[in-house]
């Protein structure tokens, strides 16, 4: 009675050990895969890509995920690159990274702009993108600069983690 119960206590306590490594190892896939797909966009180079179409969306404050009453867009745009035009989506932006992204002042009354205002604003302008062919989003600048300096920062900390481990052995 004895051998059977250490026997399955042995057996299910190794069920438990193999649950536990397989969800550390897909812990690890998925964190592997975001930091390569932040390296890869870190290291995406800005272009222009021109606006074909756009999509102006109010929030509906009722909802629990909602912030903010303030428009969000979603562009559509063409982006070039290498003699190669992509069809990719941009957003959804806040009005403030919008205007950023388009070199326009920032001010929280021109988030509420009539739709011919909009209309005015986006068709057919150039803004300033990273274009990324192989997925079909494209990202602003200044987050290919956020990602950049996440990335430097991760190495450096990566480096300090390595002397430490040096300096002790």
């Amino acid at each position: 009675m004895e051998i059977i119960f250490f026997t399955l206590l042995l057996v299910f306590g190794g069920l438990l050990w193999l649950g536990l490594i397989a969800i550390a190892l897909g812990a690890y896939y998925l964190l592997g895969r975001l930091i390569l797909k932040s390296i890869r966009q870190a290291f995406l180079r800005p272009g222009t890509a021109q606006i074909t179409a756009y999509e102006i969306r109010i929030p509906d404050l009722k909802e629990d995920d909602a912030e903010d009453a303030r428009p969000l867009i979603r562009l559509e745009l063409d982006c070039e690159r290498h003699g190669q035009h992509f069809r990719l989506n941009l957003g959804p932006l806040t009005c403030q990274e919008l205007f950023a992204a388009l070199d326009q002042p920032v001010h929280r009354a021109a988030c509420w702009m009539t739709s011919e205002d909009w209309q005015q604003l986006l068709q057919g302008r150039w803004i300033t993108v990273a274009c990324d062919p192989g997925r079909t989003e494209a990202i602003l600048t200044s987050q290919v600069r956020a990602k950049r300096e996440m990335l430097v920062a991760a190495l450096l900390a990566l480096a300090t983690i390595v002397l430490l481990a040096l300096l002790q052995t």
